[in-house]
């Protein structure tokens, strides 16, 4: 059964993450059949998958015996060839690997990304190859000051926390195998996105990280601005380590490198994110055929194709957090569907917490400037509509 996404009868191919609307997107901007497998089942998500099953558990997560359930019900099915992990595993990787084992796993092994999120293991990698990056250890240091603790088997930036308050308040001592201390470094949150086949990688593009501090926290992901334009040198330097990366783990498909460029010019790398990443809704145009058809061709073992120039502007996404608990109703969820700056677009009745995600709004335009204040206006936008719901209009 071919992998690629091609014009009907092609087979179909589950997406599978806490949120997967952005790969079902990229996914039907590459000719595929997606089937969309999350924890939300958004309006728009269920719009654009062949099929949607909502898998959500406690906390946003993905439920095991939900997920486990739904991917057999895809394997009976008889047509679809696999699926692709979005985020949403970091911490439930022995659920990747019992998920691997219902139905084909369509990106990097499950031993592959282990290996990835294990601190000593990458960082050795890091090390062999001559990759810049920031010093790491284990226990807690004595002077916990210009250090953060981080944890490998995590994502979005919610756990990252300087290492002095986080260590006063006992948060250091969480029972992760993830956990770590990362030396704190200065410099601007990059994110480097590319295919990786038989031990080579082609750079997509580069792209600028938001992110900001929300509530105690203070370095949640909100979202990215793309393509940006690096030097030469580092353009350059971070092909090379994409190619090492690529090479030392045995990498397939589309994955992405988070760095800091000091203001020497210089690229330090914190880590290898070994799947599609959210950074795939700045680049779905940026190979002939869409970016999932790149990446379900080079898990097959094909070379990485050639990248198109990038297009006129930039484009930018930013995920809304609740600031309090509240609850979607259907005239909030209508007005944002009626919005195109809008995605991820709750159900009616949906009920959000603090920190939950609301919705994800875009933006274009010809400078990030540009870009980060239409995201902003938007976001206001949003914030004014759902913060003015009546929580009791909900069931």
């Amino acid at each position: 059964m071919s992998l690629s996404c091609r014009p009907d009868p092609s087979p179909a191919i589950a997406f599978v993450a806490t949120s997967a609307r952005s790969l079902v997107e990229c996914a039907r901007r590459s000719a595929c059949r997606p089937i969309a497998i999350d924890a939300f089942a958004d309006l728009d998500t269920v719009r654009m998958a062949e099929h949607c099953t909502r898998v959500g558990g406690a906390d946003l997560r993905l439920d095991r015996g939900r997920l486990l359930a739904a991917l057999a019900a895809l394997r009976r099915r008889g047509d679809v060839a696999g699926w692709v992990a979005g985020s949403g595993f970091e911490a439930l990787l022995d659920l990747l690997a019992e998920a691997a084992g219902v139905l084909p796993l369509l990106g990097n092994t499950p031993q592959t990304v282990r290996r990835v999120r294990t601190p000593v293991a990458f960082n050795a990698v890091l090390d062999a190859c001559a990759i810049a990056h920031p010093e790491i250890r284990l226990d807690a240091p004595a002077d916990p000051r210009g250090w953060l603790v981080k944890d490998a088997h995590a994502c979005g930036g919610w756990h990252v926390r300087r290492a002095p308050g986080a260590m006063a308040g006992g948060d250091s001592r969480w029972p992760s195998p993830g956990r770590h201390f990362q030396r704190e470094l200065a410099g601007a949150a990059l994110s480097c996105l590319f295919l990786a086949a038989r031990g080579t990688a082609t750079v997509v593009g580069h792209s600028r990280q938001i992110v900001r501090a929300f509530g105690g926290r203070p370095f949640v992901y909100r979202g990215g601005i793309g393509p940006v334009a690096v030097s030469p040198a580092v353009a350059a330097e971070l092909s090379r380590v994409a190619a090492c990366l690529a090479d030392a783990f045995g990498l397939v498909g589309l994955n992405g490198i988070d760095y800091l460029l000091d203001d020497t010019g210089q690229p330090w790398v914190l880590e290898l994110n070994p799947r599609p990443t959210a950074a795939i809704q700045l680049f779905a145009d940026a190979v002939a055929g869409g970016l999932m058809r790149a990446h379900l061709d080079a898990c097959a073992g094909h070379a990485p194709p050639q990248c198109l120039p990038p297009p006129a502007g930039l484009r930018g996404f930013e995920t809304v957090f609740a600031r309090r608990r509240g609850c979607i109703d259907e005239a909030v969820a209508a007005w944002l569907l009626a919005h195109d700056g809008c995605r991820d677009i709750p159900r009616p009745g949906t009920r959000h917490a603090w920190g939950d995600p609301l919705c994800t709004v875009f933006a274009t335009a010809a400078t990030e400037a540009d870009v980060r204040a239409a995201l902003a206006a938007r976001r206001r936008a949003v914030r004014g509509v759902i913060e003015s719901a009546v929580v009791p209009a909900c069931p």
